[in-house]
């Protein structure tokens, strides 16, 4: 088994909701200098008139925003693990436009890997299904007005980005993942080598990109290189028992997810924010679990709620642990989209 933290976890990545809502470090406002700069690379893009999956981050020049990219990739790898922007003026660009300027400021970030089977790499989070997650087991909760779960994404960070909101609802609820391990250690220190053992995740329909497999196999938690990381999707987790082999999840399993959902979601840890349109939340998959409230969506297709999303690696995988990691999803060249 990998090695073990039992001992609290005491860095920036370990935060209180009271912590947060004191503070608005969190939050940053692009200024109308770096706004022109988008909009300037946003033109280059569109003049060259060259697929996104082909752009590298050179031909999309931020020489004013880079240094803030910097810092913001910093933060969600050694800080708090999570950072709310907002300025981006979605009314004045096209879908396209919009698409290329949040595609940009990824590739400055990280490298986009696919999200699907579709090998989708822009994604859209937005309401295209009746089917309930919690019942289906090839479901996505993406693509439904479902209060979602907290979960994790597959890959080092997820982005979203706001384009339009819900009539009701959609609010986006994040937790420290790190806080959430030391409130284990301190309430249940019995149950943190559960969190060390492999369990097999469901890949809901798809397959893993090394082994061909419909699951992957991992850890929830990895301490490695005094970094605590933790993937938990519990729906993921317990349909994954379908699979002949998959190790029985037993009732001390049952007792660490509801303690993990019930800390998730308590009053002191659980940070609630609601998305406008131009808002851009960045978070670290490793330490921060991420939920939404269910929503009502307008009756009018073209006003539903809309979110674009990216997945994205960084180059540095030192967080991965002989039990703890992700290897990608395998991509259905039959049904592979172009974007």
């Amino acid at each position: 088994m990998s090695d073990m933290l039992m001992a609290p976890f005491d860095r920036a990545a370990a935060w209180t909701r009271d912590e947060m809502q004191g503070s608005n470090e969190w939050k940053y406002t692009l200024s109308k200098a770096e706004v022109d700069e988008l909009k300037t690379a946003v033109r280059h893009v569109m003049n060259l008139a060259q697929p996104l999956r082909e752009l590298s981050k050179q031909q999309f020049p931020l020489p004013l925003l880079t240094p803030r990219i910097d810092t913001l990739r910093k933060e969600l790898e050694d800080g708090r693990g999570f950072e709310l922007w907002r300025g981006l003026p979605v009314d004045e660009w096209t879908e396209e436009e919009l698409s290329v300027a949040f595609w940009g400021l990824g590739l400055h970030l990280g490298s986009p890997i696919v999200q699907n089977a579709k090998g989708e790499l822009l994604g859209s989070v937005i309401n295209t299904t009746g089917t309930d997650p919690t019942t289906n087991a090839n479901s996505r909760f993406y693509h439904t007005n479902h209060a979602a779960p907290f979960h994790v994404d597959g890959a080092d960070v997820v982005g979203l980005a706001c384009v339009r909101t819900a009539k009701t609802g959609g609010a986006s609820l994040i937790v420290s993942s790190c806080s959430i391990y030391n409130e284990i250690l301190r309430q249940r220190p019995d149950l943190i080598p559960l969190l060390y053992e492999p369990l097999w995740f469901d890949h809901r329909g798809e397959h893993n990109a090394v082994t061909g497999k419909p699951y992957w196999v991992t850890s929830i938690c990895g301490w490695a290189n005094g970094k605590l990381s933790m993937m938990y999707l519990r729906n993921f987790i317990e349909s994954g028992q379908r699979y002949e082999g998959a190790p029985p999840l037993t009732g001390r399993h049952t007792e660490l997810f509801d303690l993990i959902d019930s800390l998730a979601s308590s009053e002191s840890l659980c940070l609630s924010m609601d998305f406008k349109p131009g808002d851009i939340q960045w978070l670290n998959n490793h330490t921060i679990l991420h939920s939404r409230t269910s929503y009502t969506d307008w009756d009018d297709s073209a006003r539903r709620r809309w979110l674009l999303r990216l997945w994205l690696n960084f180059d540095d995988r030192n967080r991965f642990t002989d039990t703890y990691g992700f290897y990608g999803i395998a991509i259905d060249e039959t049904n592979a989209t172009q974007t």
